[in-house]
């Protein structure tokens, strides 16, 4: 016997009398947050390490709203499609970028946060090395480019094509239930289109809380890396020294070794090694 509810009606009757366009309608969209490091080789000194920085990618939108402005790589969720398809769909069409590593950040819905209509968008973070996925051109945006990440207590600053992108922010105590959370917030005009200004900065913060607990930091590094290197990445995201000693105890069980050694940098060799899977 089928089951029968308050109406009367059976789960097929509700479906076939269920009038969608009693509730207004809403647009679901995707942004993605991607991180890489760029290598600067120090040429001027052949003793000094190579220059590492985390960057981030943009894309130059090519149409309204916010027409010439950078922002994340995005887009809209088709009718019959996941969440992470499209993510992973929208990355290919606007950057070529394809198989990368993705995880949910979080969802995003302030009402005016798009001018066109009520968008709620389903952002991702991704992670890449950059000596394996080259960006491709695209007739979707106006252009691609990679932006130097550098953060202070009081400002996200993006540096690529000529630019200078600064997105002041400020902390704030959020009780949530028992627990008390940290929320940031994007404090004047942001530079990049839409609200993400404020899904970059959580991106970051959520790469450094989980960059001691998971191994999602290796998605960073080619196959072969050094200690030294590595640190210099955990340092660069983190925003601080980390001691050497420390470091490479806690790290070890996560490498293997290659045999293989660094050559021609001006001091002593320095071992390879390999993310133990």
């Amino acid at each position: 016997m089928q089951k029968k509810d308050i109406n009367g009606l059976t789960e097929q009757e509700f479906l076939d009398k269920y009038d969608p366009t009693m509730f207004e309608r809403l647009s679901m969209s995707v942004d993605t947050v991607i991180f890489s490091i760029d290598t600067k080789l120090q040429t001027s000194n052949y003793r000094k390490l190579d220059d590492q920085k985390l960057t981030v990618l943009l894309v130059k939108r090519n149409e309204h709203p916010f027409l010439e402005h950078w922002s994340l790589p995005g887009g809209f969720i088709g009718v019959r499609e996941a969440p992470a398809k499209a993510a992973r769909r929208v990355l290919r069409n606007k950057t070529g970028l394809d198989d990368l590593y993705i995880e949910t950040l979080g969802t995003y819905g302030e009402p005016d946060r798009d001018p066109r209509m009520r968008i709620i968008s389903s952002t991702y973070l991704s992670l890449l090395d950059r000596d394996k996925f080259k960006l491709q051109a695209s007739p979707y945006v106006a252009d691609s480019a990679w932006f130097e990440v550098e953060v202070t207590d009081r400002e996200l600053v993006l540096c690529g094509e000529g630019q200078q992108l600064v997105i002041p922010y400020e902390k704030a105590a959020i009780r949530n239930g028992k627990i008390k959370t940290v929320e940031y917030q994007v404090t004047e005009s942001n530079p990049l289109a839409f609200d993400h200004g404020k899904i970059l900065l959580d991106g970051l913060m959520r790469l450094r809380h989980k960059i001691d607990d998971t191994d999602i930091v290796f998605n960073l590094l080619p196959e072969e890396f050094t200690i030294t290197q590595l640190q210099q990445i955990y340092e660069i995201i983190l925003g601080g020294k980390l001691l050497a000693p420390a470091f490479r105890r806690k790290i070890a069980p996560k490498l293997q070794e290659t045999g293989r050694y660094v050559q021609e940098k001006g001091h002593r060799p320095s071992q390879y090694f390999m993310y133990k899977e």
